[in-house]
């Protein structure tokens, strides 16, 4: 048996939610000057209203090391999944907390993972570490397999909305305005990490195609993949997208994710989509 730890970027399935050996390690929100703990207790719904009035000062910060520190279970192998290094401090905070953890129980099994993603990314992280612990590896053969599956996931982001990107310096303001005028969308993807552009186009379905293009020239063997989406407060748009998509690869399963936690909806925002296999 294994514990563990994701950090409140990963979106949960339901079954995942269920399981205690799996614990949620909750990053800060703040919209204004209110600030938010994305844990279980926070209203997802009413978050997404205020994302609404607060197109500018949107926060986050990543859980402190001790936090991760403390949910940590003695005497069996720990793994934490946390959000890209590249996009957010978490990893370095748990890395930290292991280290303080360390101090006083220096001969367990800890190992964290950077995702390299984020959300559905860090989902199907921690549904692999299930699957694996279920077969019964031990520590080091779990460790060498999950990181080879991390390195081998495919990230892609659809977005409807600027305003994080733009209050976060990752896109000029005026490149946004005169897009959304446009009707342009940008497609997204992971690399080294890092949210970058892969393309974009101008509206809705050509999105989808330019996507389905990008996922052909991956060359992976769909077949033995989980395809799994995460959406915004726009299920019906995901459910589409999982049908166009699965009309032309054939996957080992698909999921949908029911409801995206407060950091996913602040970073993809209203009607964002991510997609991950």
């Amino acid at each position: 048996m294994i514990k563990i730890l994701a950090d409140s970027g990963c979106d949960l399935t339901e079954e995942m939610k269920k399981n205690t050996d799996i614990k949620t390690i909750p990053l800060t929100l703040q919209l204004g000057d209110t600030v938010y703990i994305d844990d279980e207790n926070l209203d997802t719904d009413k978050f997404r209203e205020e994302l609404r009035q607060h197109k500018t000062d949107r926060k986050t910060s990543a859980p402190a090391p001790g936090l991760f520190a403390e949910n940590i279970q003695e005497g069996v192998p720990n793994f934490i999944v946390t959000l890209s290094a590249g996009v957010s401090g978490s990893y370095n905070s748990a890395v930290s907390g292991v280290q303080m953890y360390k101090e006083d129980h220096d001969k367990e099994d800890i190992f964290v993972v950077d995702s390299m993603s984020a959300s559905t990314g860090e989902t199907l992280i921690v549904d692999k570490l299930m699957e694996l612990d279920k077969k019964g590896l031990d520590f080091n053969a779990i460790k060498k397999e999950i990181t080879a599956f991390r390195d081998d996931l495919k990230t892609y982001f659809i977005l409807e909305n600027y305003d994080t990107f733009v209050d976060s310096g990752r896109l000029n303001p005026y490149v946004a305005k005169i897009a959304k005028m446009l009707n342009i969308i940008p497609i997204c993807g992971a690399e080294g990490g890092k949210a970058v552009l892969r393309g974009q186009a101008r509206g809705v379905k050509k999105a989808y195609a330019k996507l389905l293009s990008f996922m052909e020239k991956e060359n992976v063997d769909t077949e033995n993949r989980i395809l799994a989406i995460n959406h915004i407060g726009c299920r019906k748009k995901a459910e589409e997208l999982m049908s166009i998509i699965t009309e032309k690869f054939k996957f080992k399963d698909t999921v949908i994710i029911p409801k995206a936690t407060g950091l996913c909806s602040l970073y993809a925002d209203i009607n964002g989509l991510i997609i991950v296999f």
